[in-house]
């Protein structure tokens, strides 16, 4: 069965965040780890979805290696699988795009895979990949994961991206994630931001999956602000 997977950073309700995902067909969710995570396990297993763990660890090895720990945590609860997000942050704790960060994002996925015991494990980053993080160490996270889904986004917050046409970027993005090393047959690219989308664009992002032979859609992310006609979109994609 296609999967379709709403993402998710924070939420008011978590009742109405799943009735939501239910709305639109979603076959599971991607909950950021901040939340309670095993109270939404119980809400969304009861409704028959999966939930996934999301966060951008720190790049600082203690502060990782506590967030690799509540994953793992977390899988003992139920928790059906994790995305790793490495991010290039200049300044910030969790800025992984510097050199000699290799051992510390080995230790860290060993850590979550081994406690994921065979469920997934995926990282997911910059539409660009290495184009834009050179440092970042994506061999290392890529070696772990069962899925990658390089984040290709047309439009956001701070305005377009790319050219801002959905087929484009996700194109792009399988070519500059299979450029940093990544195997294409585990590349699953993201869709949004649904807050900044329009219903067209939901639409063609579905299309350039089916293309591509890939039949599994994320969606970034549940918000108040996402407009009815979207929801729609993401419900008929």
């Amino acid at each position: 069965m296609p999967a379709k997977i709403l993402w998710v950073v924070n939420y008011d309700d978590v009742h109405d965040f799943a009735d939501q995902a239910e709305a639109v067909g979603a076959t599971g969710v991607a909950v950021r780890t901040d939340n309670d995570l095993g109270r939404a396990i119980d809400v969304f297993h009861d409704r028959g979805m999966q939930v996934f763990g999301w966060r951008w660890p720190s790049a600082k090895r203690d502060p990782a290696m506590r967030e690799a720990e509540k994953v793992a945590s977390a899988f003992v609860a139920g928790l059906d699988g994790y995305y790793v997000d490495p991010e290039g942050a200049p300044g910030r704790p969790y800025d992984w795009d510097q050199p000699g960060l290799e051992a510390l994002a080995d230790d860290f996925c060993r850590l979550v895979v081994d406690a994921a015991a065979g469920r997934v494990f995926g990282t997911t980053s910059h539409y660009r990949a290495a184009a834009v993080f050179a440092d970042l160490p994506w061999q290392v996270f890529f070696s772990h994961a069962d899925v990658l889904l390089p984040q290709a986004y047309w439009r956001v917050e701070g305005g377009v991206v790319g050219h801002g046409i959905p087929e484009d970027n996700y194109r792009k993005s399988l070519a500059f994630w299979a450029a940093a090393g990544a195997d294409p047959a585990l590349l699953v690219p993201m869709a949004g931001e649904l807050a900044f989308a329009r219903p067209r664009e939901i639409a063609a992002y579905a299309e350039v999956a089916v293309a591509e032979g890939i039949d599994e859609l994320h969606f970034y992310t549940y918000l108040d602000s996402v407009t009815e006609a979207v929801w729609t979109a993401v419900r008929d994609a």
